[in-house]
């Protein structure tokens, strides 16, 4: 997604099918270091374990694996562009491998560890990896070059360097509103100048954030400037972002200017049109000999396929699982395509990581006829990479990847990537493969006798589940494993389905599953959840709850037939909530006093406070007046700690929420949080009053 930082983190996933969790891939502690141990975890949820280091070109490196246990492990050394330097398999089955090699050229490299093929099923096995670099016990620290060159396994080269300029490098966003406008610009290598980073690697710095959240504004001309000083500018495609964050008076359209000087040659100026919420995007390539020109491409960033899907098709290589392949994405060359042969329900992961230059990598999965099945545009908060998790094939056939960037046709970052593809052919019953096809489908499978339930509430409120099969909308609960701990044969598995002559209204949507019994299985939980509509999967998880946990996330189907997911996650409270950046806008409540608010997708919760004295009684009470809203209410003290909460006033008769009788402990102030059943997860939306009555 838009202003991120970009990371060098490979998944290589050769002879392996890759499960590794966005979680893993932000975990620190990745990067070895001559001499130094560290210890790492396989097991069901991390099937593979990838580590970095940095070598000189003809250096050693040694690279020692163990474990107690005498687990045989294997290990792949990789280049940053994803081809394969060494592998080693520890043959002797002692739980000890060394892998020897010397590298041939300047940079980082990936080392992935994993069990070695033929390995049974062993729940958890701790190692550890040492690397030894150069034979002297201290790591290499490579110089930059002024200018880097990586040759992907295509063949085809990329190449970024520095020109002397005189002058230096600004980019200025200049528009004529009080509006919350930010402008964002990405070097060549990597650098992201955005309010949130002002400074960059390659020498750029931003000016202050103008009109930030509303907070101080300007209507004269308010301008923000990235800019690179005189010396060294780095060659190559800058991408310009401007995000329109949020009106500040009117909602209406927002106009802007963006100017652009390299070395004292101002380029045209781009001026365009911009509405909240969106995102545009510009670029302009800069030229060893200081040269520089506008790309031409521009426009409002959409999720649409950088390309027709019959041209996509046409122009797919196929490619063989297990096996990484390199490419360039250019703004020349916005993405490249490859296919594969799919079976109905494999499971398939696709992972893109860019290996150079500022890329910021977009995956998408199409098939046989170019309709999306999934995509993604970041593996997790903060990094660029992309990836595609056990996505569940719909039929047999042919399938394609699409490996672009943010902005596809129109972006600006450029870069080469390696791409991995892995699928699994998965155990399942003759029931699942049976099930009625639908234009909405939420299926959940698992791995023990253990009782969960699967719910999903719709549009209009009404929730599918164990006790109600059938809703108004056409919902329908065609399968319930394990339900009341009367064991499933094979794979248990829980669907809920709209049939495709009955396809779901517009709305938010929750879709929960709690853990309901272990129904005397003691085996930890591990679930599959998957989302589809209109036959693309439009969210996937794994679920690792205990007993009596509840897991909730949300999505919304639009008016134009588009769903969007939500974050999904395990309800933890008022943990979840971030309230304390409110405490300072809170609004004050008397005994007595009711208030409205609104709970919506982008205002998970409102805060309030109140001042009592020891001994005070009082009731606390958060009403529907519109809207799907399923209410839940939190009363903190002023440190913090939660003194009282409530779902529903009256389980089974309404959703309202209400504290009651209410005996405060102390003397002094109250915070109230009036939310929504799920917190960050839920997805019930609606306005409401807030009613604040002291009882003595």
């Amino acid at each position: 997604m838009h202003r991120k930082f970009l990371q060098r983190l490979l998944l290589c996933m050769s002879l392996v099918v890759l499960t590794m969790s966005a979680a893993l891939a932000q975990e620190g502690g990745r990067a070895l270091r001559s001499g130094v141990p560290v210890t790492g975890s396989l097991d069901d949820s991390a099937v593979v374990q990838v580590y970095t280091l940095s070598a000189v070109a003809q250096q050693d490196v040694e690279i020692a694996v163990s474990n107690a246990l005498g687990v045989p492990l294997a290990i792949t050394l990789t280049d940053s562009a994803g081809n394969l330097v060494a592998q080693s398999v520890d043959a002797d089955t002692d739980g000890q491998e060394t892998l020897s090699v010397s590298v041939l050229a300047d940079g980082v490299y990936y080392v992935t560890v994993f069990k070695a093929g033929g390995v049974g099923a062993i729940s958890a096995v701790e190692f550890t990896v040492t690397a030894t670099i150069g034979g002297t016990g201290s790591e290499a620290e490579p110089t930059l070059e002024p200018t880097v060159v990586v040759e992907t396994t295509t063949g085809v080269t990329f190449q970024t360097g520095q020109f002397l300029s005189q002058s230096g490098l600004s980019v200025a966003l200049t528009w004529n509103s009080t509006d919350d406008l930010d402008l964002e610009v990405r070097d060549p290598i990597g650098g992201s100048l955005y309010w949130e980073t002002p400074t960059a690697a390659s020498g750029g710095t931003l000016s202050p954030n103008v009109n930030q959240q509303c907070a101080v504004t300007t209507a004269e001309s308010p301008t923000e400037t990235a800019s690179w000083s005189p010396g060294g500018i780095a060659t190559g495609s800058y991408e310009v972002l401007v995000y329109y964050q949020q009106s500040c008076t009117n909602n209406s359209p927002a106009s802007f200017t963006i100017t652009a000087s390299v070395d004292g040659t101002q380029l045209p100026p781009i001026e365009s049109t911009i509405n909240v919420g969106n995102v545009f995007v510009a670029s302009f390539e800069v030229s060893a000999d200081g040269s520089s020109a506008l790309t031409g491409l521009s426009g409002i960033v959409t999720d649409l396929l950088p390309d027709s899907a019959e041209n996509i098709l046409a122009s797919a290589t196929p490619l063989q699982l297990g096996i990484p392949v390199g490419g360039v994405i250019l703004n020349d060359q916005p993405y490249l395509a490859f296919s594969f042969e799919g079976r109905t329900n494999d499971s398939v992961t696709v992972s893109m990581d860019a290996a150079g230059g500022s890329l910021d990598t977009f995956l998408f999965l199409l098939d046989a006829a170019g309709n999306v099945v999934q995509s993604n545009d970041d593996l997790g908060v903060g990094f660029t990479n992309s990836l595609i998790s056990n996505a569940l094939l719909p039929v047999d056939g042919t399938y394609t990847i699409v490996a672009t960037r943010y902005g596809k046709r129109i972006g600006g970052t450029q870069g080469p990537f390696t791409l991995n593809v892995a699928s699994q052919a998965l155990n399942l019953p003759a029931e699942f493969l049976a099930l009625p096809r639908g234009s909405l489908e939420v299926r959940l499978l698992w791995n023990s006798a253990a009782d969960l339930q699967l719910l999903v509430r719709d549009a209009a409120g009404d929730a599918i589940f164990d006790d109600v099969i059938e809703v108004r909308s056409g919902g329908r609960l065609a399968a319930q494993g394990n339900v009341n701990c009367r064991a499933s044969t094979g794979t248990p598995f829980s669907y809920i389905y709209w049939p495709t002559e009955l396809p779901p209204r517009p709305g938010v949507y929750e879709v929960e599953v709690w853990y309901q019994n272990d129904c005397a299985d003691t085996t930890p939980v591990s679930g599959s959840l998957f989302i589809n509509y209109n036959g693309q999967q439009i969210f996937n998880d794994t679920i690792r709850p205990i007993v009596g946990e509840r897991y909730l996330t949300s999505f919304t189907i639009t008016a134009n037939n588009t769903a969007t997911p939500s974050d999904g996650g395990i309800i933890r409270g008022v943990s979840d909530l971030d309230y304390a950046s409110e405490l300072s806008s809170a609004i004050t409540l008397l005994p007595g006093e009711a208030r409205s608010g609104i709970i919506t997708q982008d205002n998970k919760f409102d805060v309030y406070l109140f001042t009592a004295s020891a001994g005070d009684v009082f009731n606390v009470a958060m009403n529907t007046t519109s809207g799907t809203l399923d209410p839940l209410l939190y009363v903190l003290n002023a440190t913090g700690s939660q003194v009282a909460s409530n779902d529903d006033a009256a389980v089974g008769e309404n959703t309202n929420a209400l504290v009651a009788n209410l005996a405060l402990p102390a003397d002094g102030q109250y915070i109230i949080i009036a939310t929504h059943f799920g917190g960050r997860y839920g997805g019930t939306t609606g306005t409401y009053t807030l009613t604040l009555t002291r009882l003595n």
